[in-house]
């Protein structure tokens, strides 16, 4: 048994295709961090910043999302893990769970069912640790300027908007507004709304533009992103703010979840 035969059996390929692109930015960037390779700080820098993205499925409420694309999200999580060399208990068992809970709701297919003790074996199994950094896929953006996205960071919700498309529909150029939702804003609530700006060493706070590698896919599988509102054609207020430094800053979607707290937390 291979790890895209138990893919290619959920029946969910964006997820698992946005899953992997992830995984695979973040396995890149951990073992370009951690030239030793150990597998224990790798897991421990992949795993909290994927998680931040994906509880926004594993978490989200019963009433939010199917139960069934929860367990799906739970069993491609423990393979794609698997294929990346880690593991975690707590995920495994999930996957289990939700191995079993497809299975009583018929969801798959009879095939799926019949493997289903050699897939759990399968993602129990040790993996074995990758010897070279995974290859990580040219950026594509399915989103669009002048759209005004919702980004779900643990409990909290922020927006930002989409000024431009880079290098031929490659990645998302945004500026993030200034302001905290307890849930995915309406597009009302962004009318003169100014910018965030990252304060500097000297004291000043400027406008920042982010260009963001991995936001592909519209809707988004890990819940993370939603559309407020297209065509918008008034972006963030920023008067306020002394002029930016370059262009824009070169950042993923992880990084932009480190960025966000930071430049609230300042």
């Amino acid at each position: 048994m291979k790890h895209k035969q138990i893919l290619d059996k959920l029946s969910a390929k964006s997820m698992v295709e946005s899953m992997e692109d992830d995984l695979a930015r973040l396995t890149f960037n951990a073992m370009c961090e951690y030239k030793d390779g150990l597998t224990e700080k790798l897991i421990s820098f992949v795993l909290p910043r994927l998680l931040v993205r994906w509880d926004c499925v594993l978490k989200a409420g019963d009433n939010e999302l199917a139960i069934s694309y929860k367990a799906k999200a739970y069993i491609a999580l423990a393979v794609l893990l698997s294929k990346h060399g880690f593991s975690d208990v707590e995920i495994t068992k999930k996957a289990i769970s939700g191995i079993d809970y497809l299975n009583k709701e018929v969801i798959l297919s009879d095939t799926f069912e019949k493997q289903s003790s050699d897939i759990k074996n399968f993602i129990s199994a040790t993996p074995k640790p990758l010897k070279r950094k995974p290859s990580v896929k040219v950026g594509i953006t399915f989103y669009r300027a002048k759209e005004a996205i919702s980004i779900q960071i643990g409990k909290d919700f922020y927006a930002a908007y989409i000024h431009k498309i880079s290098d031929n529909n490659g990645a998302a150029i945004i500026e993030v507004y200034d302001a905290v939702f307890d849930k995915i804003p309406a597009k009302e609530q962004l009318k003169n709304l100014k910018g965030r700006g990252q304060k500097y060493d000297d004291g000043s706070e400027r406008i920042s533009f982010f260009r963001i590698a991995g936001m592909k896919f519209l809707p988004d599988p890990a819940n993370q992103i939603h559309i407020i509102g297209s065509s918008i054609a008034e972006p963030p207020l920023n008067s306020h703010l002394e002029e930016a430094i370059g262009l824009y800053a070169m950042s993923d979607l992880f990084r932009l979840q480190e960025i966000i707290n930071r430049m609230f937390r300042d």
